[in-house]
């Protein structure tokens, strides 16, 4: 996959963009050079851009105050460059409100993600085994390829069962589901990719995210889910997806994880579908996630 597509999938772009976006709101337009008052614009646009390209999971008001903030202060610092009427005080105070306003978001926001950026590392003390749910990226698509799960069992000698399947969604994760046993304590999800392309709305999702994680959801089961990387047009998956991990606490691997492991070295065949080197990397992450140690050869006599 493209290098620039991942750093977006991956949220990474937020954090550019605060930064390009708040020196721009921090520093007076130059008076003088056009060239430069260009470049202050271009860095305000550029950041706004990538912040909404890094496609953060905010609630709709939160992106909405960022949408008007910005608006307004775009505005406002036009009438100001331009006007010499009475009115340049009114503008001047409505930039500065909005200056205010944008920097709180672009303090909170970014903090916020950045925090979630930490990869939870799990205690499954009461599991001996390991159950995975998921589509292609977990199933594989080559049969002479091994899956990561198959990987993950031969790097730790834990037990893995597999019920992944190819082009399988949150629908089908249903059936997976099903046949999840009393004794399987340790589930992993990697699933909504397919439901996120195939056009699905969020609420959709949602009701069947919340129907699957329900249905799993006993007391000393513990639940790990991959986040899904986004699209502007798709965060309500990601909103979806972190409202119900903390209903039913599910542990949410972050984004850039995922991200990472697609933009390894030779890791995938077309961009997405893990190849050996992928799976290896895609098992590390997952047995570092799980606090699975390398399997110890066995002694010999």
């Amino acid at each position: 996959m493209n290098p620039a597509a991942l750093y977006l999938a991956s949220g990474d772009s937020l954090y550019l963009g605060a930064l390009l976006l708040g020196m721009a709101v921090l520093t007076a337009p130059p008076s003088g050079s056009r060239g430069l008052r260009s470049l202050h614009s271009l860095a305000a646009w550029l950041g706004f851009s990538l912040i909404v390209m890094a496609s953060p999971p905010v609630s709709g008001w939160m992106a909405a105050i960022l949408l008007a903030a910005f608006s307004l202060w775009l505005v406002a610092k036009w009438f100001v460059a331009k006007s010499r009427v009475r009115g340049d005080l009114v503008w001047m105070r409505l930039r500065v409100t909005a200056a205010a306003i944008l920097l709180v978001w672009l303090l909170a926001i970014p903090s916020s993600e950045f925090l979630r950026r930490r990869m939870p590392r799990i205690h499954a003390d009461n599991s001996d085994h390991l159950v995975v749910i998921g589509d292609s990226i977990s199933s594989g698509i080559d049969a002479h390829t091994p899956a990561w799960p198959t990987v993950l069992q031969r790097q730790t000698g834990v037990p893995v069962q597999n019920l992944s399947r190819a082009g399988a969604g949150i629908a089908e994760a249903r059936a997976m589901a099903a046949q999840v046993q009393p004794k399987d304590t340790l589930i992993l999800i990697e699933i909504g990719g397919n439901d996120l392309l195939s056009g699905m709305s969020s609420a959709e999702f949602g009701q069947a995210l919340d129907s699957l994680l329900f249905s799993l959801s006993t007391p000393g089961r513990t639940l790990v889910m991959f986040e899904l990387p986004l699209l502007p047009h798709t965060i309500g998956f990601g909103q979806m997806q972190r409202r119900l991990s903390t209903k039913y606490g599910v542990f949410l691997i972050p984004k850039h994880c995922f991200t990472g492991v697609l933009g390894g070295t030779d890791a995938t065949f077309d961009g997405l579908h893990l190849s050996e080197s992928g799976a290896r990397q895609m098992a590390t992450l997952v047995a570092k996630v799980l606090s699975l140690q390398p399997a110890t050869p066995a002694p010999l006599r």
